[in-house]
């Protein structure tokens, strides 16, 4: 198992087109039903308004980046979702990160009152989908509003009021459901599994970022609602205080959040019999068997291949990879490490040819070697000579030239292989020929998303050496050596007086990236604004 590993996805959604929605009847089992919080008052039992009205609406305008086009946004497009108002002294809101993510404005609207209020996002932690924003104007904080309180994760069976405004209306919602179990869970796709807790509420479109009350008469939140699981209905998933802490706690301290740690290694279950035989596991151990450690963590100078990690923080961890969580409910024992903060040590109890050793390192994000999350640890980067356009790649990049989350099923064989593997130096990447622009010069070539390891003999460790590299080439011929031995191979000459003609062709403004520009200029090279993430790696 490992934290890069598939899993159950989870469908993260903020707001796309209303449909018709009525109000569900209630079952026998106690799944959900949905209340409008503008029922009359003779008809509703008394709720805490004051509550509610922490609850806003947020409006999206936002540009989201193109890595199938990467010299280019994608088009502008409006959304909406849910958020909740954590701290009126700070002027501090919650909502989910993918509900604010690449926005160029945001405004926020609060219940039974139509204007709309000018927000800023004060920070963003995709890793986590949790996001701080603020309302600068002074009147906006004028009225009477109550500060929602967390609680720490709720039992099994408790009920749970999911509060925001989905799809089927524009009115505030009250969605009850009950805690089904807690579960490590993806908040994004092919990112780390963080602790989750998993409801029969509905949770809809506009629903995300919206509080999950465990008390709505006392105010206390449970969490941040934030995804639906895909092809189910009524499981929804809510962020923990756990997690919320963890966020709020890396603002306070750095203004930013930096992101999760990472264990530093892989590992695999040990209930074979066999297996615990080979390793000189006694009836009565128990752990998991670390078969790869990644080659740039910390975890690398203290722990080796074939070690059997028993304890963690001194909690033993079962044959099957769990912690015990609380009440006999039992989590990946990820959990523990997810808790805490980058650079902080983490002390394991492991057992090395039959000896039980216990070492310490400290915790560093994972640098995989295709990066997860936009503005987390990519960019959109490109470089195109002779109308090759190559480009790192990535999950987003995957994402958006095969489809959302057909990738896995519609990407080349040999690229997915690479998804899941370590990087070997600090500023590698996978190099890919991602397309190739017709031209008279690439007459011949059709070669689509497959890997470039060479480039004039040379092995290519990152896309910036291969630019380097074609600007400073003076041999008559490029060749660009691709995965399984297969050639490109251009004239030098031509490729450089044909490629800003292809540029034009293409109206691309720009032979590479902002990130790959060169100190000096040519025909067709200028100064492009430096893009810049925001936030730390996974």
């Amino acid at each position: 198992m490992d934290e890069g590993e598939n899993s159950p996805t989870v469908e993260a959604r903020s707001v796309k087109r209303a449909r018709p929605d009525g109000t569900d009847a209630p079952h026998a089992n106690g799944s959900s039903h949905r209340v409008e919080a503008t029922m009359p008052a003779s008809k509703q039992p008394a709720v805490p308004t004051k509550a509610l009205r922490s609850v806003l609406k947020v409006f999206v305008v936002k540009t989201d980046p193109n890595y199938a086009q990467p010299w280019q946004m994608r088009p502008q497009r409006s959304s909406s979702g849910s958020a909740f108002i954590v701290d009126t002294k700070r002027r501090h809101i919650m909502t989910n990160a993918h509900v604010v993510s690449n926005e160029t404005t945001v405004h926020v609207r609060r219940p039974g009152n139509p204007k709309k209020w000018r927000a800023k996002v004060l920070c963003e932690g995709k890793i986590a989908d949790l996001a701080l924003v603020t309302v600068e104007d002074d009147q906006f904080w004028t009225d009477e509003l109550l500060d929602l309180q967390f609680v720490d994760v709720p039992e099994l069976q408790d009920s749970i009021l999911v509060a925001g405004y989905p799809l089927g209306g524009d009115s505030l919602s009250i969605t009850k459901g009950i805690v089904s179990r807690v579960v490590m869970t993806r908040y994004a796709h092919a990112s780390k599994k963080l602790l989750g807790i998993q409801i029969d509420a509905a949770i809809n479109p506009g629903n995300s970022g919206g509080p999950a009350f465990a008390d709505l008469q006392q105010a206390k939140v449970a969490g941040v609602a934030f995804s639906k699981l895909a092809n189910a209905d009524n499981v929804g998933y809510i962020i923990p205080y756990q997690i919320i802490k963890h966020f709020l706690q890396e603002y306070e301290l750095h203004g930013i959040f930096r992101g999760c740690c990472s264990v530093g290694f892989r590992w695999q279950d040990m209930e074979n019999t066999h297996l615990r035989e080979h390793l000189q596991v006694a009836a009565q151990q128990s752990g998991s068997l670390i078969y790869r450690i990644d080659p740039l963590a910390p975890a690398h100078e203290v722990l080796k291949e074939n070690d059997v990690v028993m304890q963690i923080d001194g909690v033993p961890i079962a044959d099957d990879g769990t912690v015990e969580f609380r009440n006999e409910e039992r989590v990946e024992f990820s959990h523990i490490v997810r808790a805490k903060h980058i650079g902080e040590s983490l002390v394991v109890k492991v057992l090395r040819d039959g000896a039980l050793l216990a070492l310490e390192y400290q915790l560093k994000q994972r640098r995989p070697l295709v990066p997860i999350l936009h503005g987390v640890d990519c960019v959109p980067s490109y470089f195109i000579v002779g109308g090759l356009v190559f480009v790192p790649l990535s999950i987003p990049f995957l994402e958006h030239a095969y489809g959302g989350l057909n990738w896995r099923k519609l990407a080349p064989v040999p690229i997915l292989a690479l998804v899941t593997e370590y990087c070997e130096l600090p500023d590698e990447q996978v190099v890919v020929l991602f397309q190739i622009l017709a031209a008279e010069i690439n007459f011949g070539y059709k070669f689509q998303t497959v890997k470039c390891e060479l480039f004039n003999g040379r092995e290519l460790h990152n896309l910036k050496q291969l630019a380097e590299a074609v600007d400073a080439c003076t041999d008559k011929f490029m060749r660009f050596g691709l995965e399984g031995g297969k050639s490109v191979i251009l004239d030098r000459v031509q490729a450089n007086t044909d490629t800003p003609i292809i540029l034009k062709q293409h109206a691309i403004t720009f032979d590479r990236s902002a990130d790959l520009q060169r100190a000096t200029n040519n025909n067709h090279v200028a100064e492009q604004p430096d893009t810049q993430m925001t936030e730390g790696t996974i």
